[in-house]
């Protein structure tokens, strides 16, 4: 029923043998909410999953941004309306991310923390040295190197012992937007892939997916670049403010017919949001 998403979730988490994410992936991937209009100040959204014969369990996230629109703090909440998780970013006066502060709740363990701390070289304007502490004790940490083009090569990881771990290898794919990341194991063996876009402002696209645009850019239908009459895929509909962004995002998923022709349409999730800018 979900094959789109689980390609998703195998493609940008992780395409093997279920390792974690990679170290870079805190730099790679921070969250980005564009604005087609003003600047974001803060963000309130209410997530609700459509499941039928049930009564929908609204969840609330908040968000703060800073004067250049990157996210600086997210609150999540359950569905009884407690704290869940909170995280905050800190950055560097070139707005690369110099420090992430993640603190989650888990029914066993309660409360625990999550420290990333991320060191710029002044010359290249790039992370030099990535460090990663759980509950207050190293976990693990990586030193980058550089290409003959001054672009991150490679990050070389290691446990909390100073023993390497991993190799983090990147590839540039640039007619894609797309940074894949290889991940290699201390013997040199595939651990798994990650790819991540090179411009964070511009749109990226897994090859396996295919997507049809509303005119603003935003997805209208999103399929397996393979599917065919009969195949499922998400179809989404939006309700915008003034600014030109969305305050209402409805996911459905469809049965797809002759020509892309949307049938059996089925409403999964619909996600609220209250804008200030």
């Amino acid at each position: 029923m979900q094959k789109i998403l689980s390609i998703l979730i195998v493609s940008f988490c992780c395409s093997a043998l279920g390792y974690s994410q990679p170290i870079v992936n805190h730099f790679l991937a921070i969250p980005n909410d564009v604005s087609h209009g003003g600047t974001f100040r803060s963000i309130t959204e209410t997530s609700e999953v459509i499941i039928k014969g049930y009564q929908p369990v609204p969840h609330k996230t908040e968000k703060q941004f800073n004067g250049n629109g990157l996210i600086t703090q997210q609150i999540a909440y359950n569905s009884a309306g407690g704290k869940s998780s909170e995280t905050h970013w800190e950055y560097t006066p070139h707005n690369g991310l110099s420090r992430k502060y993640h603190k989650f709740f888990a029914n066993l363990s309660g409360w625990n923390e999550e420290e990333v701390v991320i060191e710029w070289d002044s010359e290249t304007l790039l992370p030099h040295r990535v460090e990663v502490l759980k509950n207050g004790k190293t976990s693990q940490w990586a030193l980058m190197t550089l290409d003959t083009l001054g672009r991150i090569e490679s990050a070389k990881v290691f446990g909390p012992t100073g023993a390497h771990t991993f190799t983090e290898k990147f590839i540039y794919i640039e007619p894609s937007n797309m940074i894949k990341v290889m991940v290699y194991k201390s013997n040199g063996l595939y651990a798994s892939s990650w790819s991540y876009p090179l411009d964070r402002e511009k749109k990226f696209r897994l090859e396996s997916i295919a997507c049809q645009l509303y005119p603003n850019g935003d997805v209208m239908l999103e399929k397996l670049s393979s599917a065919i009459k009969g195949d499922q895929a998400y179809y989404y509909e939006y309700e915008y403010d003034s600014q030109g962004n969305w305050i209402e995002k409805r996911t459905y998923q469809v049965v797809l017919g002759k020509n892309d022709k949307i049938r059996k349409k089925t409403l999964e999730n619909k996600v609220t949001r209250k804008i200030i800018y």
